[in-house]
């Protein structure tokens, strides 16, 4: 089916970037993509790039508003926005990522934003397994902000099943951005120890994650909410005694 508007919350960077230049490849899709500053590698007659402080609600509402009048109701929402400020993390963290995608999906619901297609009506939210285990080199509103999204998806998913729209979350691991190529090039060591301790052989890249999305987003995901799919190679799997046993020895 062609003739879908996907919002793309957070996707001028990255593997955001990267979800909408992969939905631009699809036939009558049309995309609108929420950032904090217009990205000049986005260009295509379907989207519609809107400069936005997620953290501003009237102004959120505002682009909402204006990317439905433009492109159509909705067929799906992605939530992919994070906090790259360094002043107040913790409390902007959590405004960036909760409460920004709490007035959002508040937002459409309350004007009826969906297209209320059986197949699509679905919003998905992208965590990370920092949702779970603990990354010293992040800080702790990026923790407690990627745990509160699963547990707003879950939440989500239960209060808006009987207007049958789907919501879900997706926790990525190690995933190697185009823009960060040259810097595992240069640390090669880095992807050495991918490959020997993730159980697939490899960090992930922005496809992998990009795949999961499509799926949660798409017809064959039409039972699927609640849900929170982990996308690692199998890393998390593995017991860390068992890891640690691997390290070389010090010679």
């Amino acid at each position: 089916m062609t003739d879908r508007h996907y919002i793309i919350v957070g996707g001028t960077r990255g593997t955001g970037q990267a979800l909408v230049q992969h939905l631009l490849s699809g036939p009558g899709n049309r995309v609108s993509v929420f950032g904090r500053k217009h990205d000049a590698g986005l260009s295509h007659q379907h989207l519609m790039a809107h400069a936005v402080d997620v953290s501003d609600a009237p102004a959120l509402r505002s682009a909402l508003d204006l990317a439905v009048a433009t492109h159509g109701k909705l067929y799906s929402i992605v939530f992919m926005q994070r906090n790259r400020s360094a002043s107040d993390a913790f409390e902007t963290d959590l405004m960036v990522a909760l409460t920004a995608t709490r007035n959002a999906i508040d937002h459409v619901i309350d004007h009826r934003y969906f297209s209320e297609r059986e197949a699509g009506n679905s919003i998905v939210m992208v965590s990370s397994i920092a949702d779970h285990y603990i990354a010293p080199e992040q800080d702790v509103g990026y923790h407690v902000s990627k745990a509160g999204l699963v547990q707003l998806a879950r939440y989500y998913a239960l209060q808006l099943g009987r207007k049958g729209i789907r919501v879900n979350s997706v926790s990525p691991c190690v995933v190697i951005k185009d823009a960060a190529q040259e810097f595992y090039k240069e640390n090669s060591w880095l992807t050495d120890r991918f490959e020997q301790y993730i159980p697939l052989g490899r960090a992930g890249k922005s496809q992998d994650i990009i795949n999961v999305i499509m799926f949660l987003a798409g017809d064959q995901a039409s039972y699927v909410t609640g849900q929170n799919i982990v996308v690692d190679g199998g890393l998390t799997l593995r017991s860390h005694e068992s890891i640690i046993r691997d390290f070389p020895k010090a010679e």
